[in-house]
């Protein structure tokens, strides 16, 4: 399938609006050798003295709901080590509870989402020397993120070293493929997943066609394009589908439902398309139910939000016409 892997950057078309009682600090006693943890995938064990001292002095047991300067040490050590819940801030909240379940769960202890013995001990002694980066970032390792996902069914646009929105986009395409907390960063959490499906299951169809065909998973906002003969996907990626929201304007109404079911790609218009609804310009639109297309938009955000069509990130919207012919079929399951 072509890909954009052209060494400089690239002009996108114009944007699209088609159609979603605080505890008291706790100080850690001397710290003792640490516990022995099964841990997997680089993660080790390592004494206290290779512990940044500033670090072991502040960081100890915490729990949703606590605040001060051992959650901020928290926060910022999930940080380093790419489980970020976000600007540290102190404060133990929602997102720090999903980062430090998502920590305990990848190195094999119970996801409680709280910070015990056991787990600051494993955050202390836990390494990590695979890719680490994220949004904004420029430079070889970027480079190096974007020609492995280009050798996977995940399009990140021009292979070009600057982790921008379209690296972000088949990020997240990874991210919720595997089931790993969406957040478009790479690290230790989608360098597992990455080895994990890349060597077993990349998203296995549920029909079988004797051409290329299509399938959008609403439930987990994807659209995969399968290859005939390995049955296995050429292309995965994010996608945004109908709101369910109903919608009204000037001269219409409708509701903003992608349909469930099987269909063929019936027609298509090349470039841009005012909708005759009066609801958004279509980029390259692939219609497979009556006014029901896929299509490129500059708005694919992490939740459905169109007005029942499938939006696709621009760059892969500028091939998708030619790898799916009329008579494509298409499936769209929940």
């Amino acid at each position: 399938m072509q890909r954009g892997v052209e060494t400089t950057k690239t002009t996108a078309p114009p944007p699209t609006t088609s159609a979603t009682s605080t505890p008291t600090t706790q100080t850690p006693t001397t710290a003792e050798p640490p516990v022995e943890i099964d841990l997997a995938n680089g993660v080790g064990l390592e004494g206290p003295g290779s512990q940044s001292a500033g670090l072991s002095r502040t960081l100890g047991q915490a729990a949703e709901g606590d605040e001060g300067d051992h959650v901020l040490a928290l926060q910022q050590r999930l940080g380093e080590l790419g489980f970020g819940p976000g600007t540290p801030d102190g404060d133990y909240g929602g997102r720090t509870v999903r980062a430090v379940s998502a920590f305990q769960e990848f190195v094999d202890l119970e996801p409680t989402g709280e910070a015990d013995d056991t787990t600051v001990e494993a955050l202390l002694a836990y390494r990590y020397d695979g890719l680490m980066v994220a949004a904004g970032d420029e430079g070889d390792d970027v480079e190096e993120l974007q020609q492995q996902l280009q050798e996977g069914p995940f399009d990140p646009g021009p292979v070009d070293g600057v982790y921008g929105r379209a690296t972000v986009q088949a990020v997240w395409a990874l991210e919720k493929l595997a089931g790993v907390p969406v957040d478009g960063d790479w690290g230790p959490l989608d360098d597992k997943a990455w080895n994990e499906l890349t060597a077993g299951d990349l998203g296995a169809p549920t029909e079988s066609h004797d051409v290329r065909w299509v399938e959008v998973d609403l439930s987990e906002q994807l659209l995969k394009v399968f290859d005939p003969e390995t049955e296995r996907p050429v292309l995965i990626s994010h996608v945004s589908s109908g709101s369910g929201v109903p919608w009204e304007n000037e001269e219409y109404s409708g509701s903003s439902i992608t349909p469930r079911g099987d269909f063929t790609i019936s027609r298509r218009i090349n470039g841009w398309r005012e909708s005759s609804l009066n609801i958004g310009r279509l980029y390259n639109p692939l219609y497979f139910n009556g006014g029901i297309a896929f299509h490129g938009a500059s708005s694919v955000p992490l939740y459905p939000a169109s007005h029942g069509c499938v939006r696709v990130p621009m760059h892969i919207a500028e091939y998708l016409p030619g790898e799916l012919p009329n008579g494509t079929p298409v499936h769209v399951m929940s």
